[in-house]
């Protein structure tokens, strides 16, 4: 089948490529800039980290609301307005001066950055079928490459050279430009009879699927497992993606050169999770379960490797990307091929909008109480408490496996 696209649905591409890079720049800038915020600002590792928690819960119960709001309005205006209203809670967190201000508007920008997701994907499930999709969405992962390293280059040289504001108010310019570019290149709906690619035969049939009641839905079929390892992800995933740098900073002795040039193997090696996912989830005669308990058990073995490299900056920074690594080729895993189990139940939507939510449920965890474990005992604590988290996510995944042979 014919995969390449029309001068048209390049265009489109591009347009949500940039668009969510751009958003992935005004959000981790953040981890690149703690280290630098903590120290100007004189805040514990538990205050540092409550900016993470409390961008987490907004982000999370926007997911919710944004997905079934952005159904009725223009996909297009949705994408462009989150994106300038991150940008300008970008610039406002860098001009405020008081602790309580911070957390106000980095939570603002929670809630402006959890306006994209949803209509970009809105936008590539009308412009992009068939094999054309699997090419557009696969592309568009690359985005938390791209949208890490120059967040973590960018925002980590500014806080290293200027200054930790400076992280922030780059960022916001970079935001406001490309929601304007979004909003000229982006189109709601192609032309009628334009050429977006045809779906497969199996997905052209339209089938008639009883829906599953919610009780049985949580209960039968291992959803809540699902769930409690969602959440488990995310506390792993963004406690590196949140303090990885700051680790390697100190190890740095300082929020220098080296230590963010280190930190910048975390986000390369999140394709190389990407990649392995997939890998993996082929192997496993493509039991998404199974895979993410793969994956989360290499994740407890990386955590307790750095135990044994945590003196060496490199090391670590090596390790910490390849924890990392395996916890984002879980994301898709949670996000998308375990709601689609549920496509027979009539529940792929909504328990895809769960996942999401829980995961991020974990990553506001992840911000706060990770900072507090390192104020009490320092980081190997750190280190021990993702292998323990990990290792049990690694058993819910496998517990939650005899659920699906209740959607079949």
């Amino acid at each position: 089948m014919n995969a390449k696209f029309t001068r048209n649905q390049t265009r489109i591409w591009l347009a949500c490529f940039v668009a969510y890079a751009a958003a992935y720049v005004a959000r981790l800038n953040m981890g690149a800039a703690l280290s630098s915020l903590i120290e100007d600002m004189r805040l514990t590792d538990a205050q540092g980290g409550m900016f993470q928690t409390v961008f987490a819960l907004v982000y999370a119960a926007g997911q919710l609301v944004n997905g079934a709001i952005v159904d009725r309005i223009s996909a297009r205006r949705y994408v462009s307005a989150g994106l300038l209203l991150s940008g300008v809670c970008n610039l406002c967190f860098g001009l405020m001066r008081s602790y309580g201000a911070l957390l106000v508007f980095w939570g603002l920008n929670g809630a402006a950055q959890s306006m994209l997701w949803t209509p970009i994907v809105k936008v590539m499930a009308v412009w992009f079928k068939g094999a054309k999709r699997t090419r557009a969405s696969f592309g568009l992962s690359m985005t938390l490459v791209l949208g890490h390293l120059t967040a973590w280059a960018v925002s980590g040289m500014l806080a290293a050279r200027v200054s930790w504001r400076m992280s922030f108010v780059i960022p916001a310019a970079l935001a406001a430009a490309i929601a304007v570019m979004t909003y000229l290149l982006l189109r709601d709906e192609p032309e009628p009879g334009e050429d977006v690619g045809e779906q497969d035969e199996e997905h052209r049939a339209v089938h008639e699927h009883r829906t599953m009641p919610l009780g049985e839905m949580f209960l039968r079929t291992g959803l809540v497992l699902v769930l409690a390892c969602s959440v488990c992800n995310g506390f792993v995933r963004d406690g590196i993606i949140a303090w990885g740098p700051t680790i390697l900073a100190k190890l740095g002795g300082g929020a220098g050169i080296g230590s963010t040039l280190s930190s910048l193997l975390i986000p390369v090696l999140n394709l190389l999770g990407l990649l392995l996912a997939q890998r993996v989830y082929t192997l496993l005669g493509s039991n998404a379960r199974r895979c993410v308990a793969a994956l989360m058990g290499l994740s407890a073995l990386l955590a307790l490797l750095l135990h044994a490299v945590g003196g060496s900056l490199v090391g670590s920074a090596l390790v910490l990307g390849l924890c990392c690594a395996a916890t984002y080729g879980i994301n898709p895993m949670l996000t998308q091929f375990i709601p689609m189990e549920y496509e027979n139940a009539g529940r792929v939507g909504l328990v895809a909008g769960l996942s999401d939510c829980f995961i991020y449920l974990g990553s506001s965890l992840a911000g706060v109480a990770t900072g507090a474990l390192s104020d009490a005992a320092g980081w190997p604590l750190v280190f021990s408490v993702w292998c323990a988290v990990a290792a049990a996510s690694m058993v819910l995944a496998l517990l939650s496996a005899p659920g699906r042979g209740h959607l079949e």
